[in-house]
């Protein structure tokens, strides 16, 4: 077995007997998804989407986090990728980074307003994946009951 998979086990093993958490900080989304129960992607230092790791993997939401799994080799010689990506220069990435959406210069679905301000980090479903994109509405998680206080007390 490789080096990688020998500590991957050993932090599994650790999670699972020690009851421990970790940061597992990678670019390598598979073994993410075998050791982790949330995740957090980041775009040029800024978080992209975030929630729990099966919904962000087999669902992802934000234009990056697509374009990022999309990227992920199949074990298939067969498949080939044929996506030709422009990205941006330096220049326009800081430029847009100062403002606006990062991701703006490589987003195929970019629109003026996400010129204009950062997209908040928005619920989509409830507290388990948000994402920062306009092209989603944020949803407000429903609120918790208050109970009646007396207006004058006893």
């Amino acid at each position: 077995a490789s080096l990688r998979a020998m500590i991957l086990d050993i932090m599994l093993r650790m999670r699972d007997e020690c009851n421990i958490s970790f940061l597992y900080i990678t670019h390598d989304l598979s073994t993410a998804y075998q050791v982790c129960d949330e995740i957090h992607i980041l775009y040029q230092g800024s978080i992209a989407e975030r929630g729990n790791i099966v919904k962000v993997i087999e669902d992802p939401k934000h234009p990056y986090v697509q374009e990022l799994i999309a990227s992920i080799p199949v074990p298939d010689p067969e498949d080939r990728w044929d996506t030709e990506l422009t990205l941006p220069t330096e220049e326009e990435m800081r430029r847009h980074a100062e403002s606006g959406c990062r991701f703006y210069p490589r987003c195929p679905h970019r629109m003026d307003h996400c010129l204009e301000k950062a997209p908040p980090l928005c619920d989509i479903d409830g507290h388990e994946h948000q994402v920062t994109c306009y092209l989603y509405e944020c949803v407000e998680p429903p609120a918790e009951p208050v109970a009646e206080q007396p207006a004058v007390p006893e």
